[in-house]
């Protein structure tokens, strides 16, 4: 009976790590406040990338409370088509072959204009100077051990060590 047991523990178990995992790729599980910035980010992909098919929101790769959002998009295999507009689309899931990932981050930076820039995947690191500019923005920001200090400047280090 202890073996019946243990297995359904550990298959709840991993039925609660499979269901967190696929939240961030869920668009209507997401914040309003998500969504709002990933519709920009679908928009602008849409009119830069994708020719006449659909660019659709893939997953969340990065976020820093409504001020930083990094988003990986896909061209789909939905035609563009002007009535449904270039937000999310449901039945748009399908991934079009040999297409890249689409890498964008909506963020406001220092002088606080909104940031929204979009690039192939592979343009990323080319990017760096134009992503840097978000406020608030530093590489693995969302980690554990990242701290704001009482300049508001980012500080890392263990909590207690800065």
């Amino acid at each position: 009976m202890s073996n019946v047991s243990a297995v359904l523990k550990l298959l709840l178990l991993l039925s609660a790590v499979l269901v967190s995992a696929q939240g961030w790729n869920n668009y209507w599980s997401l914040p309003d406040s998500y969504r709002r910035h990933i519709d920009k980010a679908l928009h602008d992909a849409n009119r830069q990338f994708g020719g006449h098919y659909h660019v659709a929101y893939e997953s969340i790769l990065k976020f820093k409370d409504d001020s930083y959002i990094n988003v990986r998009l896909m061209v789909t295999t939905c035609r563009k088509d002007e009535q449904k507009g270039f937000g999310h689309r449901d039945e748009c899931v399908t991934q079009k072959s040999k297409t890249p990932w689409i890498n964008c981050v909506v963020c406001k930076p220092k002088n606080g204009e909104e940031l929204i820039d979009c690039v192939r995947q592979k343009d990323v690191k080319r990017r760096k100077d134009i992503r840097n500019k978000c406020s608030g923005y530093l590489p693995g920001s969302t980690g554990p051990l990242y701290q704001i200090g009482e300049d508001d400047e980012p500080q890392v280090g263990c909590p207690g060590c800065v």
